[in-house]
């Protein structure tokens, strides 16, 4: 492992431009009116259905339950998940 030695003012001046970069990052976000979004992975949308990964996977796949890929990790929205479920709602009416 190689070891790299910096001046304390050189760190501060990297880290003082990296925050400065994240401060127009979030202004830009914030300006382009999309709203952040939490996406779930497929062991998270397991625990919230009380299913298991072959049943999510064949929800995926059947079209039911909507999702994306980013290289081999599989994304769902959680407002997905939720209609999921909703649509299986049953109603006790007395």
């Amino acid at each position: 492992m190689e070891m790299l030695i910096i001046e304390k003012q050189a760190l501060e001046e990297l880290i003082y431009r990296f925050e400065l970069l994240k401060t127009k990052f979030d202004s830009l976000y914030a300006n382009s009116g999309i709203a952040p979004q939490k996406w779930l992975d497929t062991e998270q949308v397991c625990f919230r259905l009380s299913a298991c990964k072959r049943t999510v996977h064949s929800l995926r796949d059947s079209g039911i339950l909507p999702y994306t890929k980013i290289g081999a990790k599989v994304f769902f929205k959680p407002e997905d998940v939720e209609k999921l479920l909703l649509i299986g709602y049953q109603s006790i009416t007395n």
